[in-house]
């Protein structure tokens, strides 16, 4: 893949592993299951190829379902895909497998310095604005996640820096309303946005960037990439790096 090398595909395999149990709560047809599905199809096909195994043995166990999961298999299939990207996962974590092979193109290497100079933002001051997440764990992974997206997105690899960005988004509303104590109208990104907006918690031209990042990750699919103008740009990976210290600022 022109972007992620395999351990950060093992890592965003684990972030969407965790998705499962609020994926299991929604109707069978909902539409959160088809863009999880085809998120984790699409990296798994630039990282390690359409031929791999690891591609193949998650298409194999969603075709096994048809393209739409029947009403009645619907949790057996979300557990199906489960076992099938922990099985993924603990194939080079038990192995202990280099999973950084050499490519012709890189990544460039980037901390928070870089980020300041980019968007006027420390680490410091962006701890501050989400000084409601106590869990040292989940910090140290948000601010790893803003750093690698940032990096990916100033690498030209947009794709990947999109998805990332619109992750940490995701987390940091789903986080906030948990400290607000706040039911959200639905466990996905949608639902989060939806709720802080009818709660007077984001500004309109925030909430109105919320989406924008979420149509952002609808659209970096490969189905979707049609034509050059559905091609993600730099600027808008960019564009969706910037998004998170812009709502950050409204917490």
């Amino acid at each position: 893949m022109q972007g992620m090398n395999r351990r950060q595909a093992i890592d965003f395999l684990r972030n969407k592993l965790n998705d499962i149990p609020n994926l299991s709560k929604l109707r069978w047809d909902n539409v959160e299951y088809p863009v999880w599905r085809d998120e984790i199809q699409d990296v798994l096909e630039e990282v390690f190829g359409g031929e791999s195994k690891e591609y193949q043995k998650f298409y194999q166990a969603r075709k096994t379902w048809g393209y739409d999961p029947p009403r009645n298999d619907y949790n057996r299939l979300l557990q199906k895909l489960a076992a099938v990207i922990r099985s993924i996962m603990d194939r080079y974590e038990r192995l202990e497998i280099e999973t950084e092979p050499a490519t012709k193109s890189s990544i460039a290497k980037a901390d928070w310095k870089d980020i300041e100079n980019e968007f006027g933002i420390t680490k410091n001051g962006f701890g501050r604005r989400i000084n409601f997440i106590k869990d040292p764990f989940k910090r140290t992974i948000i601010f790893r996640d803003v750093e690698q997206a940032f990096a990916l997105a100033s690498s030209g690899f947009s794709k990947p820096a999109v998805i990332l960005a619109g992750s940490v988004i995701e987390e940091l509303l789903r986080l906030y309303l948990e400290y607000k104590n706040i039911s959200p109208l639905s466990e996905n990104f949608d639902g989060y946005i939806r709720t802080c907006e009818q709660n007077g918690l984001l500004k309109d031209s925030v909430s109105r960037l919320s989406h924008a990042v979420r149509q952002f990750r609808n659209l970096v699919h490969l189905s979707a990439e049609k034509t050059k103008k559905h091609t993600i740009s730099k600027a808008t990976a960019i564009g969706a790096v910037s998004s998170i210290f812009t709502i950050a600022n409204d917490f």
